[in-house]
């Protein structure tokens, strides 16, 4: 069942996206079609397709172990999941970068060089982003995180490369910040299945009060000396 959350200020909704996936937002970034060898980038007719169409790519940043991740959503493939990468899985130096075209290629680790680019037959999974220049205005509708993405993003990942085409000037200063900072786990994946203690609990009314200490316990009285003056006009 597919459900559509409808929020009524863009802020409520960026702050649920986050909540649910426990994560905070960077950045975001519009992509005219999102595909791969599994899902063409056209049909048998040469019209565009992917399996994803007019979607938005996000840059998030994990609250406990502070790694990124970018998910963008496959509105044209089979369940319409949204799909999870995380950062730490590609190689931090962007070879493949077009910029006449407007085109980077994010290299999978430990893939294989020399393949043959964005053919078909490949049997090894390929997506590609490209851009269209639209107002940076943020939906006020989505959907919360599917168990599919959060799959894709713990599991080993099927594809050798991500290809994003788009003005992506400020994509590429977010990138190595980010890709800089994952890389000092060496990496160490963050534990997924983690533990935190809950706070304890005080009920309504109830406070909390350190005992006053007892008086026995108090510093005793010191009397004064006589004053000088007093000391020589005595008797």
């Amino acid at each position: 069942m597919e459900v559509k959350y409808e929020f009524t200020t863009v802020e409520s909704s960026i702050r649920f996206q986050g909540d649910v996936r426990r994560k905070d937002l960077v950045d975001y970034y519009d992509v005219d079609v999102v595909w791969s060898d599994v899902h063409g980038r056209t049909d048998g007719f040469g019209n565009i397709r992917g399996m994803g169409l007019v979607q938005r790519l996000k840059f998030w940043r994990d609250r406990y172990s502070t790694y990124h991740s970018l998910t963008v959503f496959a509105n044209r493939a089979s369940g319409r999941h949204y799909r999870e990468y995380e950062i730490h899985n590609f190689d931090g130096e962007l070879r493949n970068r077009d910029d006449r075209h407007r085109q980077v290629r994010l290299t999978v680790r430990g893939s294989r060089r020399g393949s043959a680019p964005d053919s078909s037959g490949s049997s090894r999974s390929r997506f590609t982003f490209s851009h269209r220049m639209r107002p940076r205005v943020r939906s006020g509708s989505q959907g919360g995180q599917s168990s599919a993405e959060a799959g894709l993003s713990s599991g080993a990942l099927d594809f050798r490369y991500l290809g994003i085409q788009f003005n992506y000037r400020r994509f590429l200063d977010s990138w190595v910040v980010a890709h800089s900072s994952d890389s000092e786990f060496n990496g160490i994946p963050f534990p997924q299945h983690h533990v935190e203690l809950p706070s304890p609990q005080i009920l309504p009314g109830e406070t909390s009060e350190l005992p006053s200490p007892e008086t026995s316990r108090g510093l005793e009285p010191v009397v004064e000396p006589p004053d000088s003056y007093e000391s020589d006009s005595a008797p």
